[in-house]
């Protein structure tokens, strides 16, 4: 049975049955008069839990099990929306006649009736025809797609000699350790592993050798018996498969029937031994495993998976972890030639004249000298037996599409390439492959082993997270998503609820890491996405967004709208996506029914479907970055009573309709970047609100500022263009996020602030020397706070706040003062969980010495105040243990590093005036950052350009000295 019908199913009988709960809780089915059947309904609900847990460990694949997994599916759905119709009617009750009160209440009564019966029916169903036994516990091996598909790869695979040389140095370095081999489906991991385990270095080392496949389900007799027949005393010639070589026969040699660890004696215990674990995908297969595998020093596992949690899990430190990368641009086109070619070595011209397109040559070349893609030495018979092939200057454009749409996966090319090898080769070709490539993965029988790799990755995850992953189908653009608005969503939806232990955003931000650590998303690559090894945005690889799409389209979770044209025709859409230009919504509603609508995502312009009277369901209205929204389309959006999240963000519109306070359930409303700069006053009716981000994302010094000189330095205030919040916002002790907000000096929003309790981050602007000193007393009283973001109007305000504070949040980790200052409080030296901090560059001139020595700071990032680029920055031993990124952006004269300090720092960015009386170099000591990665040096113009050319080329010979050999980037600026 298809896992994505089940874990899709298991969501939302999960979903339902609290619902279901919740009713009978509510009394709804006592006003009603349904109770009974609520309760009848809820009970059989959780049986068909029951039922689909054991479907999910039977993998059975008839197709009339499929069509009871959606049958229950919809019938849960039917249910949910049955109950939020009554929830909603019992608001409005009062407010009804008498005779139209009656008559709704009985319409819901007999929906509900109804429903009792067709549950009936759909369980007898499952007895009728015997779908799913729970007697039935049996167990299926299947080999993973890796394993069996390598021998169609492993010829042309390119780029492996470097992998092989680390890894094997790795195994050969550490005794009695656990190597892990970390990345998804399709990289290579058993590929490079095999490498490794068949290499002489290896065999000489060990003297037994064992590769078995992990079953998933794990099966210990299975392990236990696979194991043991390869543990042979003469294995140094065992190969992969487990069998021993003894001249030219090839026997298999048993062992008893025993455990492992009854042989300990005679086998293991004076043998150095090398065991793969091939395709591990739990902590709970490892710890059955670790109960039959023998223990003897020297000895070693190689672990291949495809996630990073479980590697640092098993393996003693990172050291021990080798995580395989998508190929480089190179050796993808390379591998793509070969496979295309069916040739391991050929030469490759690119033929740049204007000509018709038509088949290359190929030829059997005997010219001397090397491939443009394989050395091949001159007396070789390699060289013999080389192709010459001529491409296209478009045929390489077209396969640099189809390399990026693979996601440079060696065995998405490698599939791809052999199947195109089959047809002309011409860029025409080429491209009609591209631009259909997802649709040819879906139907065409020869690319199913590209599907199959990424199921694979897929099928792995647990029943609950397949809908989460299935729902970022919703992000048609899948790049560039940031980290909290998927996981906002998933809580609106139902898909991440709140332990006993941790709130719903806690529990969503582990199922966003586990899906990292899956390699089924890839974090960002942009420069600030990672702070503190926290991951802010994520990407979705071309191929795996069409593998969910596809799987949430069949599985009727995601309906898309492109262009007018409905990609998946269905009777009732639960998330819509609509994308590209403005249509006519009336003709799409003559086609999808909205009224079961549960999310919107708009993507290009708005158009005619904010119809809300009909999507009275929807809890998820996402509009963020769309064109042509106005404030009239959101005039009636308090017809959208279930709704929880709102997201406006990057749109046009000036101002929130007062109709927003009548959103009761609403949780998150996000108008960041947008012109709205006064919150409606029936935003304090909003009592579940938790997450509220408005302001702009980013604070441009001098924008229509003023001068301001109060004895520290002229600087540039800040532009006070964030959003003024209504009186009664104390009101709202749901917030967890509230910023960035202008209180401007209003004593009274600087104390109702106190009341909310809740929060962890909190961004607050324009405040005066009047309110800042109350400012600082609610700062004290916030315990949970985690974030703080202050921006002052002037100097003086600022100073007053931080002043007033005397007994700081002690789990703060981020801290941002985007206004002048001078000296920094002495408190800031308490803050031991502080990760990151924005200062304004004027504390340079009293120095940084209060936060060189926290434990866990990582992040510095100096703001340009306009100072006037005097200032010396010295780093003295043992400064700064963890920091990892320094960006500053004053002009400073010069920078002095001392050994032992900035001993973590990996990206460095700095704006050097040089004067006429600096010292040679202008920046000492970069020869200590042996951590050092990338460094960005801004260097004022000057016409000098002899004396620029020396400067760089002394931190040059600096940074060669490092063994991770930096990336040094030089601007200039005016």
């Amino acid at each position: 049975m298809e896992a994505a019908a089940i874990g899709a199913t298991k969501s939302a009988l999960y979903s339902v049955v609290k619902t279901t709960t919740t009713a009978i809780t509510d009394e709804i089915g006592l006003l009603l008069g349904v109770q009974e059947e609520l309760f009848f309904i809820k009970e059989e609900l959780e049986m068909m839990q029951g039922f689909l847990q054991v479907a999910k460990t039977e993998k059975i694949k008839e197709v009339v099990v499929s069509i009871w997994v959606k049958q229950v599916q919809e019938l849960a759905f039917d249910v949910e929306d049955c109950l939020q119709e009554a929830s909603v009617f019992l608001m409005k009750t009062s407010c009804l006649p008498v005779m139209c009160s009656v008559k709704k209440r009985e319409h819901i009564a007999r929906k509900i009736r109804v429903l009792k019966t067709r549950i009936e029916d759909v369980s007898n169903r499952n007895q009728r025809y015997n779908l799913i036994n729970k007697d039935n516990g049996g167990h299926t091996y299947e080999e993973s797609i890796s394993t069996r598909s390598i021998a169609n790869v492993q010829a042309l695979l390119v780029g492996l000699k470097e992998p092989k040389r680390k890894l094997v140095e790795l195994v050969l370095k550490e005794d009695g350790k656990v190597i892990s081999v970390v990345g998804m489906d399709g990289l290579g991991k058993t590929t490079l592993v095999r490498e490794v385990y068949g290499s002489q270095e290896i065999r000489d080392k060990f003297e037994c050798f064992a590769w078995v496949t992990i079953s998933h389900p794990f099966n210990t007799e299975e392990f236990i018996e696979s194991l043991a027949k390869q543990m042979t005393l003469n294995s140094k010639e065992a190969d992969t498969e487990g069998r021993t070589v003894e001249g030219n026969k090839t026997k298999r040699e048993l062992l008893p029937e025993k455990t492992i660890k009854d042989k300990e004696g005679t086998i293991t215990r004076k043998n150095k031994y090398l065991i793969v674990l091939d395709d591990l995908s739990s902590m709970s297969e490892w710890n059955k495993i670790r109960d039959v595998l023998p223990t003897v020093n020297e000895s070693q596992f190689i672990v291949t998976t495809r996630s990073r949690p479980l590697a640092e899990s098993i393996s003693n430190s990172s050291d021990n972890i080798y995580e395989i990368k998508e190929l480089s641009e190179n050796d993808a086109f390379d591998l793509f030639c070969k496979a295309v070619y069916k040739t391991p070595n050929y030469r490759l011209l690119i033929d740049q004249r204007k000509m018709k397109d038509g088949p290359p040559e190929e030829s059997h070349s005997n010219m001397n000298g090397p491939s443009s893609n394989e050395k091949i030495e001159e007396d070789s018979e390699l060289q013999k037996q080389c192709m010459t092939i001529t491409i296209t200057e478009d045929m390489k454009n077209e396969a640099g599409l189809i390399i990026r749409s693979c996601n440079r996966l060696p065995l998405a090319i490698v599939t791809i390439g052999s199947y195109l090898a089959t047809k002309p080769k011409t860029s025409v070709e080429w491209k009609t492959m591209h631009d259909h490539l997802s649709s040819e993965l879906g139907k065409n029988p020869y690319l199913g082993v590209v599907n199959t790799v990424l199921t694979s990755s897929y099928d792995g995850l647990p029943y609950h997270l397949k809908p989460c992953l299935l729902y970022l189908s919703v992000f048609h653009n899948h790049k560039e998503i940031r980290r909290l608005r998927i996981i906002r969503q998933w809580m609106a939806d139902g898909y991440v609820m709140a332990d006993h232990k941790k709130t719903a955003e806690e529990v969503g931000k582990g199922y966003f890491y586990y899906l990292m650590g899956r390699s089924l998303i890839q974090p960002s690559s942009q420069m600030g996405t990672i702070i503190s090894g926290d991951v802010k945005r994520c990407n979705i690889d071309d191929m795996m967004y069409e593998l969910i799409l596809a799987k949430a389209e069949h599985e009727n979770m995601v309906s898309v709208l492109e262009d007018e044209n409905l990609i998946t025709m269905t009777n009732k859409v639960r998330h819509l996506v609509i994308t590209g230009g403005s249509c006519t919504g009336g003709k799409v509603q003559e086609r999808v029914k909205f009224s079961h609508m549960r999310s919107l995502s708009i993507f290009g312009e708005v158009g005619d479907y904010l119809r809300y009277p009909r999507m009275k369901l929807v809890r998820v209205l996402d509009l963020e970055g769309t064109l042509n929204l106005n404030d009239g389309d959101l005039r009636s959006i308090d017809k959208l009573c279930h709704l929880k999240y709102l997201g406006l963000r990057g749109t046009k519109i000036t101002e929130l309709p007062e109709s927003l306070g009548k959103l009761s359930e609403l949780e998150t409303l996000d108008i960041r970047n947008t012109r709205v700069v006064r919150l409606p006053t029936g935003l304090a009716k909003l009592h579940k609100l938790s997450y509220l981000r408005a302001g702009f994302g980013k604070f441009r010094w001098g924008v229509g500022g003023v001068r301001v000189s109060r004895g520290i330095g002229t600087f540039i205030s800040i532009k006070s263009d964030e959003v003024r919040v209504p009186l009664g916002i104390g009101k709202l002790q749901s917030l967890n996020i509230f910023g960035v907000i202008d209180i401007g000096g209003s004593k009274s929003l600087a104390r109702e602030m106190q009341n909310l309790i809740n929060l962890r981050k909190l961004a607050v602007t324009g405040f005066t020397e009047e309110n800042g000193k109350t400012l600082g007393k609610v700062i004290d009283g916030l315990r949970l706070l985690r974030s703080l973001f202050l921006s002052a109007a002037d100097e003086s305000g600022l100073m007053c706040c931080l002043g007033s504070v005397s007994s700081p949040p002690k789990y703060l980790q981020s801290l941002k003062l985007h206004s002048p200052l001078g000296k920094l409080p002495n408190w800031i030296s308490s803050l031991e969980n502080l990760g990151k901090i924005h200062l304004p560059s004027s504390v340079l001139r009293w120095g940084i010495k209060a936060i060189e020595n926290l434990p866990n700071l990582k992040f510095i990032y100096m703001l340009y105040n306009m100072c006037n680029g005097s200032t010396e920055l010295f780093f003295g031993k043992s400064a700064f243990p963890m920091l990892q990124v320094l960006i500053i952006e004053e002009w400073v004269k010069s920078v002095s590093i001392e050994k032992t300090a900035l001993k973590r720092l990996e990206l460095l960015r700095i704006r050097i005036r040089i004067f006429s009386d600096i010292q040679e170099g202008g920046v000492l000591g970069l020869d200590f950052l042996e951590q050092l990665k990338e460094m960005e040096v801004v260097l004022m113009y000057s016409y000098d350009d002899k004396r620029n050319r020396e400067f760089v080329r002394n931190i040059e010979k600096q940074l060669k000295k490092l063994p991770k050999q930096p990336v040094l980037r030089v601007t200039y600026k005016e």
